[in-house]
């Protein structure tokens, strides 16, 4: 079955688009406690890349940020760049091994060099987005479905972000529902899940985990965390009318407890309340957030200081 999904960000901008013409029902906004940690926000340089960047990834040796465009000649592509400094970054070009013409985005990299990534190549036979590989000089090689309980079995759920533990161990996704002939979700969340024999399953206790987290009145989406993994960072958008775009963070003391109530990171809406904010990838060390935003019409690296 073919899905009527047309993917424009880490959610999809028809949100947007639609949203006045379908009439979105209007949810009520939650208001969560301001963050003062992160300020001063820079536009990242790739040097050499004039397009659309989007939902960045910095690896986890902080050599490289990975990132996809808006819409190419192939759809939506990957592509890479070297670092100079924290926002400066050398164009490479596009990584080699995983675009197609279909969507090809949000890219993923644990310390080992595994890479994850979101494809709809495969939807016309079963509803599975999530693809890896191992990353070397610019190339991924050994491409292939990842397998487990993560993948979502029901009528309409896909998988449409990805995010993978330093470790490899804990891959995170963000999961949506599409009725029939809408391209726009209208439901979605946060899920997890262990890596147990090379799968990724949901382990019993996911809802403990992110009981602060998932919200009934919101879509979360784009999780990332911190290298010590007590630190879970995300997007959310309320399907109100304007839509409300917020980044949260969410804080636990061990691994073995549930994120604690999010804190909402005002910084990159100073200017506009209303910004179109997404994707945050945090530094390894926790001091240097990135994420994508709209302006004038172009989607741009930005990048926030943790003081």
């Amino acid at each position: 079955m073919r899905y009527n999904i047309i993917f424009k960000t880490g959610l999809i901008l028809s949100i947007i688009l639609f949203s006045g013409l379908f009439g979105c029902k209007k949810e009520t906004e939650i208001i969560y406690p301001s963050d003062t940690e992160f300020n001063n926000e820079i536009k990242v340089n790739i040097l050499g890349y004039k397009s659309d960047a989007m939902e960045p990834f910095i690896s986890k040796d902080e050599k490289y940020l990975f990132f996809n465009n808006l819409k190419g000649d192939n759809g939506k592509d990957l592509f890479y760049a070297e670092k100079v400094d924290d926002t400066t970054f050398v164009f490479k070009g596009e990584i080699q091994g995983v675009n197609t013409t279909y969507v090809d985005g949000n890219p993923a990299m644990d310390s080992s060099y595994n890479f994850y990534f979101i494809s709809t190549r495969n939807l016309d036979t079963g509803n599975k987005t999530l693809f890896a590989g191992k990353f070397e000089n610019g190339t991924v090689t050994n491409l292939q479905e990842v397998q487990g309980t993560i993948n979502i079995p029901d009528l309409y759920w896909i998988n449409m972000g990805v995010e993978i533990s330093e470790d490899g161990n804990t891959m995170y996704v963000s999961n949506a529902k599409f009725n029939a002939g809408e391209n726009f979700p209208n439901k979605g969340n946060i899920r997890f899940a262990v890596k147990e024999n090379g799968e990724f399953n949901i382990p019993d206790n996911e809802s403990y985990i992110l009981q602060n987290i998932n919200t009934d009145v919101s879509v979360e989406y784009a999780g990332e965390l911190s290298a010590n993994g007590l630190e879970l960072f995300f997007s959310q958008l309320t399907l109100s009318d304007p839509p409300v775009f917020k980044l949260l963070y969410s804080s636990r003391k061990n691994i073995d407890e549930p994120f604690g109530v999010p804190v909402s990171i005002t910084a990159p809406f100073k200017n506009n309340v209303n910004a179109f904010v997404e994707a945050p990838t945090l530094s390894k060390d926790g001091k240097r957030l990135y994420y994508h935003k709209l302006e004038n019409d172009t989607f741009s690296i930005f990048m926030l200081s943790r003081y």
